[in-house]
């Protein structure tokens, strides 16, 4: 079960985390701290999904500025790589992740598959598959699948990039 702390008050969600064996201390245990200052990390429970969704909402959060200040962006989002310092760091830093993910033989996909679905351009797919050559290969991952968070990821790169430009 996922529970949205933002739908309870204090008192329900400390009842919750007593009922899936967390914590059972109360903040007058601790002299100085407040109720907002406790510690009620020990919710223990089923944390994969809520992991993956907090995961997902913190790109959601990434994206959403980005959006903003474009006034609403149109495919291809990145049509070149903007010609800056910070450009090309991100640009390395996406392309590691990617390597580190997938293997070249999958970062190359990925940058195919993102150009299909008209997130960059044709030309934008041959520079970065150009700066794949260059960068020492992770084959240790070769064959790893990139799975939803990871090209969310890509896309907030990708916007990133593009806010740039």
């Amino acid at each position: 079960m996922t529970i949205n702390p933002k739908d309870y008050d204090l008192d329900e969600l400390r009842e919750m985390a007593r009922k899936r064996g967390g914590p059972t201390r109360t903040p007058d245990d601790e002299p100085g701290r407040s109720d907002a200052e406790s510690d009620w990390s020990g919710l223990d429970g089923d944390d994969g999904p809520v992991a993956g969704s907090s995961f997902r909402a913190g790109l959601y959060r990434e994206l959403l500025p980005l959006e903003a200040a474009a006034g609403g962006l149109e495919k291809p989002y990145l049509e070149s790589i903007p010609e800056k310092f910070a450009a090309e760091f991100v640009v390395f830093e996406w392309l590691e992740f990617l390597l580190l993910n997938s293997g070249f033989k999958g970062a190359t996909e990925a940058l195919s598959y993102y150009e299909a679905v008209d997130w960059i351009t044709e030309d934008v797919e041959s520079t970065l598959d150009d700066y794949l050559l260059g960068i020492d290969d992770a084959s240790a991952n070769e064959g790893n699948q990139l799975d939803m968070d990871d090209h969310m990821l890509s896309l907030v790169y990708v916007a990133k990039l593009a806010s740039m430009a």
